[in-house]
């Protein structure tokens, strides 16, 4: 009988091996690796699953070129089980043909809902940690000056391309700004691209010239422009989706985490577990940590640590439901 039941632990144990090496997974990016967003987050967590799990996995890069979306999801999808398309949006129309073709694989869509019934959603609350960015900017800029901060109670707040999804950023930084200090003022220009650097700087200057000293860009990889633009004109900047603090030493207060890289893994082990419902959005917010501000080195040089506290205090309301951070709505 011990051998028995030796012999049938043993099986389990190889099926349940076997099942973590059966799993393939493709992360579809529009971007490339290295674009210091959201195709180096999803990079972070296909990487973190693969060593946790031992699962095979491949990362497709678009490199922003749409003429690529659908032979490379289709290439994806004919290869691997569990594909993820980052962002989602940009392959929408590319999606519904791909994912009819292979009706027995299961994708992702990351940033946003889909109703493909072979797909699951995964959602950001980055209007909750634009508040905090906000709430962070607007804390800075009220007080007398505190390094390149005017004290002029103005704050700033670049876009990329003008979709809901900035918007939502939009409408949680103004929150944020408000609920600091009510009697500020928000600056708000929109550079119309996500892929222009140099139109991306040309816009912060046009912000920081109408008195903003502080500035949160949500702007792709047009953002590296604003960045670039708080060195050059001198002037505080916050990232975005990425800890991007060490792009521009000194100008970066912080940045605003949007962890694709946690979803990524999240995603992986539940489909693992046999887990991951089909039709499902998936939401990550400040409460489940897919959501908060980057605290590094540059944080600590250039914020006070009483202004970070209050900042770590708005984060706790906003997890036990004291704040609520509205979302943008057309």
């Amino acid at each position: 009988m011990r051998k028995k039941m030796l012999v049938f632990f043993a099986v389990l144990l190889v099926a349940s091996f076997t099942s973590l090496q059966a799993l393939s997974v493709a992360v579809v990016a529009n971007d490339s690796i290295g674009d210091r967003g959201f195709t180096d987050m999803a990079y972070e967590g296909i990487k973190k699953a693969g060593a946790d799990f031992k699962i095979t996995y491949k990362v497709f890069e678009c490199h922003n070129d749409s003429s690529r979306h659908f032979d490379t999801l289709k290439l994806a999808a004919a290869n691997y089980d569990l594909i993820f398309v980052d962002p989602g949006y940009f392959f929408d129309k590319d999606l519904q043909e791909i994912a009819a073709l292979y009706p027995n694989k299961t994708f992702v869509y990351i940033d946003g809902t889909t109703t493909l019934k072979n797909a699951v959603s995964v959602v950001f609350k980055q209007n909750e940690g634009a508040f905090l960015a906000g709430y962070l900017a607007a804390s800075l800029a009220a007080q007398s000056p505190v390094g390149l901060s005017k004290g002029n109670q103005k704050v700033g707040f670049v876009g990329g391309a003008d979709m809901p999804v900035i918007r939502d950023y939009q409408t949680g930084f103004e929150q944020g700004a408000a609920y600091a200090n009510p009697k500020g003022t928000v600056i708000v220009k929109y550079a119309g691209t996500h892929y222009d650097p140099a139109k991306g700087k040309e816009t912060a200057y046009s912000v920081f010239n109408e008195g903003a000293s502080i500035i949160f860009q949500a702007a792709g990889p047009t953002g590296l422009g604003v960045l670039e633009a708080a060195k050059d004109y001198k002037f505080y900047a916050i990232g975005v989706d990425t800890d991007q603090g060490y792009l521009q030493p000194g100008f970066i207060i912080s940045s605003m985490l949007k962890r694709v890289d946690t979803a990524v893994w999240d995603i992986v082990n539940l489909s693992l577990n046999g887990k991951l419902a089909l039709g499902t959005t998936y939401s990550y917010g400040v409460a489940n940590g897919g959501i908060g501000l980057a605290y590094n080195d540059y944080t600590k040089n250039l914020v006070p640590a009483a202004i970070w506290k209050n900042v770590m205090n708005v984060q706790d309301k906003i997890k036990n439901g004291e704040i609520t951070v509205a979302g943008y709505s057309k």
